[in-house]
């Protein structure tokens, strides 16, 4: 006999079914064609519940692409984590971050942030969604190597999410050469010797002067 599941579970099962319908329905139909009533279908779920849940288009939207971040995030911590010691540097990092930006999940991510551009309330949250994604990345740079800190750590970050999410929209526009930019960053990033980074963040500092 199957043991009923309490409501807290049916509430998070809903919850869930709703975010990965909100993701799929980005991913297919883009941002404009993504509707409340479309994603409780492509859930299975009422428009009640879905309501209930996430009760405009704009709340259901942030939640899904935190909780794709999150995904996101646990699956490069787990994946980093399994490799061995040895491999475990700053170029293998940005080549996990490649495998997964580009991924096509990702998609929903650059819908979002396009439309994000004409709607104020939109970009409100997407401003805040991206620092929570910078400042969890930071701490997993941290974590896996414990020399780069402070500006350091954020400067790699600046350049890497630039770089991955330049080559993201390249790849899913179908121009340029997204794996040769990916091929150059892990590159530079071969060679970022603490000697080498103390010269980039100096430039870096005489640009923001």
């Amino acid at each position: 006999m199957a043991l009923r599941r309490t409501q807290s579970e049916r509430t998070a099962g809903t919850q869930e079914a709703l975010l990965e319908a909100a993701i799929g329905c980005l991913v297919e139909f883009g941002y404009a064609k993504t509707t409340t009533r479309v994603v409780a279908d492509r859930a299975g779920v009422s428009r009640g519940a879905q309501t209930h849940h996430y009760p405009t288009k704009t709340e259901l939207v942030t939640a899904a692409i935190g909780y794709l971040f999150d995904q996101q995030a646990r699956r490069f911590r787990d994946a980093f984590a399994a490799l061995p010691e040895d491999r475990r540097t700053v170029d293998q990092a940005l080549a996990l971050l490649w495998e997964i930006v580009s991924g096509p999940s990702y998609a929903a991510v650059l819908e979002v942030t396009v439309a994000a551009r004409t709607d104020a309330e939109l970009r409100v949250v997407v401003h805040g969604t991206a620092a929570v994604l910078e400042s969890t990345v930071i701490g997993l740079l941290r974590e896996f190597f414990p020399t780069v800190q402070g500006e350091l750590a954020r400067t790699i970050i600046d350049i890497g999410f630039t770089l991955v999410q330049g080559a993201a929209v390249s790849s899913y526009a179908g121009y340029g050469d997204p794996e040769r930019t990916i091929r150059l960053m892990k590159s530079v990033a071969a060679l970022l010797t603490p000697e080498m980074t103390d010269v980039l963040i100096g430039a870096l500092n005489v640009l923001d002067a």
